[in-house]
């Protein structure tokens, strides 16, 4: 267990270390005038929140329609999800909203890398779609192994009962699969920035990122709240989530080169649809599923 705990801290340990050999190395490093980019994060915020929102909300349907296949009665809330009734494999079901995720997000990142040229806005939007969805499932197979009374680990641990050397394996390479991802994302997310930034200057990557990763995630992560409350502690699982990514995203934006332009409108000014499709969710989130929907 404490070579899991090691490797789930450096997570944390791991970018704020990286962050300072990178301040360290470029800090007597010119840098070109780059223009303040206030649209380029606020739109991401919009799309980060929308994209974490959704990616919850699937989680949760799946945990339901896994409780459904079995014969019990569920109920989806905004939320959460609870059921009436018992059933063998219930802890098994207990995995399949996590498992589901993380298949999404493996699809909305093959739909971003078929749609990569595009200069669409809303590529932004399938590309958080892809965070989300793997950055929300992958952690909870660590978290599973460090407390088996959590979703997947009732899966893993109660109900396949996984050897304890095979979920210390699982839980290292998916420390190490968040890195490597977050690492990747970094350089995806710089290919946003406009067509006459210089990006072969690493001040200059960490300045976008800034923007439309770090700020975004802040921002986005304070418009989640009003859809996860109550209960309270809920309004904490987006900054957790960002927590354990994001500093990974802006550590490596330095060393992500080279990077190519791919023409879009993200950064030219505050769009309203996103925003739009964003209050929709809250209505519907607040109007049909603080009540609970019976399946």
């Amino acid at each position: 267990m404490i070579l899991v705990q090691i490797f789930f801290a450096s997570l944390i340990i791991g970018p704020i270390v990286w962050g300072i050999v990178n301040w360290f190395k470029y800090k007597g490093l010119t840098a070109p005038k780059v223009a303040i980019h206030y649209p380029t994060m606020i739109n991401s915020a919009v799309f980060f929140a929308l994209a974490f929102n959704i990616i919850f909300f699937l989680q949760e349907v799946f945990l339901v329609l896994g409780k459904k296949a079995l014969g019990l009665q569920s109920f989806l809330y905004h939320n959460n999800h609870t059921w009436v009734g018992e059933h063998p494999m219930t802890s098994l079901m207990q995995g399949s909203g996590a498992l589901a995720i993380f298949l999404i997000g493996l699809i909305c990142l093959a739909i971003f890398q078929f749609i990569r040229n595009s200069g669409s806005i809303w590529k932004l939007f399938i590309l958080w779609m892809a965070f989300h969805g793997l950055m929300q499932s992958i952690p909870q197979v660590i978290i599973g192994y460090l407390s088996p009374g959590t979703d997947v680990g009732e899966a893993l641990v109660g109900y396949l009962k996984l050897s304890e050397p095979l979920l210390i394996i699982l839980a290292i390479v998916s420390a190490i699969a968040m890195a490597l991802l977050c690492i990747w994302f970094s350089k995806l997310l710089l290919e946003f920035a406009p067509v006459d930034a210089v990006l072969n200057n690493p001040k200059v990557n960490l300045k976008y990122v800034r923007y439309i990763a770090v700020g975004a995630a802040i921002i986005g992560s304070i418009f989640v709240v009003p859809f996860r409350i109550p209960p309270m502690g809920q309004a904490a699982t987006p900054f957790i989530v960002s927590a354990f990514s994001i500093p990974w995203i802006w550590a490596a934006t330095a060393r992500s080169r080279p990077i190519r332009h791919v023409p879009n409108r993200i950064n030219e000014k505050v769009y309203w649809s996103p925003f739009i499709v964003l209050l929709l969710l809250f209505i519907f989130f607040r109007w049909a599923l603080v009540p609970g929907v019976e399946f």
